[in-house]
């Protein structure tokens, strides 16, 4: 029978992009032909894929799934303009997954016997000292700095379980961005922010409960406010989640369901939650009028469920969005790229932008005289090509010039350079762009130039076509 003891292993709640540790040992691993066994499994016990590895010189099995667990994970594109589908919440799809990992062995008798395999891997008896010492894990496809000072994310900023109905007062920032929560939009702008929702003990009576929404439309001093309750009757992804039924009845009894073919494993079980909160979203969704109007600026704020409704002394997070006009000949950029944690975070780069064509061509000579002709004479055609392009590389390139910036949004903003994914709008479409470089310019004297500002060249990731 199996002898595993699992000496070390990763957080419940992570990042992919990461190194994820297990430290594995087994009182069998002197037996011949001896491997450890390790199986990443969905949330639904259904084995991935397979991990065997041979001890090290200390007995020992290291197991790092960082990077691993990553090709079965991707980004929600679809939360970049979120709001005309349905409702402001939107539930994750690829971003972020529940995984069960198992542990086992295999060895033989002799170095030439046939080898047998001792574990729960493949049939999961659920046992702890097997499955990773989490029940499950829930990993998200973001990314760990190696320099944080851990192998394991730590989630204090971002994942706080209050009691479910909650009356208390408090004041959070538990969403996922390093973005200040003050921030400048024009009214054409989308943008979404997001959450974690739910629990990981499977509780019914505490976790990060993201029960509500409300958006305060603020011109000249009058305000307009609109709440949406985040219910999921209909248990697919333009509902929030993971609470069903009612606002009275917040979460199912197992934070994961097996019984749905999509995504089976995180449907009223889903975790991370993308809302969104720009001018266009909710002119999109068109149930908040002001929006389309004249307006200043606008909060949105995520609260808990109260013991009879919305509990607005508790706050899960807050933004601020102040109405930016475009300067008059400079329109603007704005980007929208994948941030640390998996997710999007956006911004406005508003001063000049400069455009230039690239254009490169293959060229080979074709002789004038035609050697190949098939007529009784080599007739002289002044039509014929010399030089001849056989293919043609069109590349648009864009060089965006940011206003200036504070210590704050210049470190947030860093992330963007280095992004897997960024988006630029045009209209109210998103395009794929890779950025080529950037320059900043910084302060040169600490005690009077206290700002920044980034220069970014771009291109097109799809450019256009030559016949």
């Amino acid at each position: 029978m199996s002898q595993i003891t699992i000496q070390q292993y990763a957080g419940q709640l992570n990042l992919a992009n990461s190194d994820m540790i297990w430290e594995i040992t087994s009182a069998q691993s002197g037996s011949p032909q001896f491997q450890f066994v390790c199986a990443l499994k969905d949330g639904c016990n259904n084995t991935l894929t397979t991990i065997k590895q041979q001890p090290n010189p200390s007995g020992k099995g290291v197991f790092n799934l960082g990077r691993i667990v990553k090709q079965y994970l991707d980004y929600d594109f679809y939360a970049l303009d979120i709001g005309a589908t349905g409702s402001l919440f939107n539930k994750n799809t690829d971003t972020a997954e529940f995984f069960k990992i198992a542990f086992g062995e295999e060895y033989g008798t002799s170095p030439s016997s046939s080898v047998t395999s001792y574990s729960g891997v493949g049939n999961d008896t659920g046992s702890a000292a097997h499955t990773g010492s989490n029940p499950f894990y829930y990993l998200i496809n973001g990314v760990l700095d190696p320099n944080s000072g851990a192998f394991n994310w730590n989630t204090s900023s971002y994942f706080k379980s209050e009691a479910i109905p909650n009356s208390a007062s408090f004041n959070y920032n538990v969403a996922l961005t390093d973005a200040p929560r003050t921030q400048y939009v024009q009214a054409g702008d989308y943008a979404s922010i997001s959450v974690l929702n739910g629990n990981l003990n499977q509780s019914t009576s505490s976790g990060q409960d993201i029960a509500w929404v409300e958006y305060n439309i603020y011109t000249a001093g009058v305000t307009a406010s609109y709440f949406f309750d985040n219910i999921d009757n209909t248990n697919n992804i333009y509902s929030g989640g993971p609470r069903t039924g009612s606002i009275s009845n917040p979460f199912p009894g197992t934070i994961q369901t097996c019984s749905s073919s999509l995504r089976p494993f995180q449907t009223s079980g889903s975790l991370l939650l993308h809302v969104g909160v720009g001018p266009q979203n909710l002119i999109d969704n068109g149930n908040i009028p002001e929006i389309t109007g004249s307006w200043d600026y606008y909060t949105v704020k995520l609260y808990p469920q109260g013991p009879s409704g919305v509990n607005t002394n508790g706050v899960w997070d807050l933004f601020t969005f102040y109405k930016q006009d475009a300067y008059c000949e400079y329109p603007g950029v704005r980007f929208a790229w994948i941030n640390n944690y998996g997710v999007w975070d956006y911004f406005n780069f508003t001063l000049q932008a400069n455009e230039t064509t690239a254009i490169d061509r293959g060229l080979f000579r074709k002789n004038f005289v035609n050697y190949s002709t098939t007529t009784n004479a080599v007739t002289y055609d002044i039509k014929r090509r010399g030089d001849l392009a056989y293919y043609t590389n069109i590349s648009d390139n864009t060089q965006v010039f940011s206003d200036w910036l504070t210590q704050a949004q210049a470190d947030w903003l860093g992330t963007l350079f280095y992004s897997p994914n960024v988006y630029t709008q045009v209209g109210t479409q998103w395009l794929p762009i890779v950025i080529t470089d950037t320059q900043f310019i910084s302060k040169t004297n600490p005690r009077t130039q206290k700002n920044f500002q980034y220069v970014v060249n771009y291109t097109l990731a799809n450019n256009k076509r030559s016949r």
